[in-house]
């Protein structure tokens, strides 16, 4: 994946306010949010994302892949759906997902009339990243019972 575009989006990631980055190793999640970010940093291949309360470092050489995703299939019964972009390695490994602001949820996380505004800013930026270097957009439906 280009350095340039994976680093122009990161970055616009990181402006919306709240933000949420997710890190899943399989055996352990982490969650933060992207408040208060004192510095972003591309020298090299490593990125380095500091907040105040945090900090990530990113291999942006094993980044291959960037999905803009619409899951309804996500585990949550208080929201019809989540929107995130996430970055993938070579074999299909989820390095970190961007989680935008959830249209059904209010500003304390609590569920809320559906809010047209929160999903703007999900489609407008994937709809300007979509095809760029290979980014894609996916929606995963809602769980077939039986």
């Amino acid at each position: 994946m280009e350095g340039a575009i994976l680093k122009r989006l990161i970055s616009e990631l990181l402006s919306i306010d709240d933000m949420l980055l997710v890190i899943d190793s399989g055996g352990a999640v982490a969650e933060m949010y992207a408040r208060d970010i004192q510095s972003t940093d591309f020298a090299g291949q490593w990125s380095m994302i500091e907040s105040g309360d945090w900090h990530m470092h990113l291999d942006l050489a094993t980044v291959s892949a960037v999905q803009f995703v619409d899951n309804a299939d996500h585990g949550h019964d208080m929201m019809p759906k989540v929107y995130y972009a996430r970055l993938s390695a070579a074999d299909g490994t989820t390095l970190v997902r961007f989680y935008f602001p959830n249209p059904w949820l209010d500003d304390n996380e609590s569920p809320t009339e559906f809010q047209p505004e929160r999903l703007r800013a999900f489609e407008e930026i994937r709809d300007r990243y979509v095809g760029e270097d290979g980014i894609t957009s996916v929606e995963l439906p809602e769980k077939v019972a039986g």
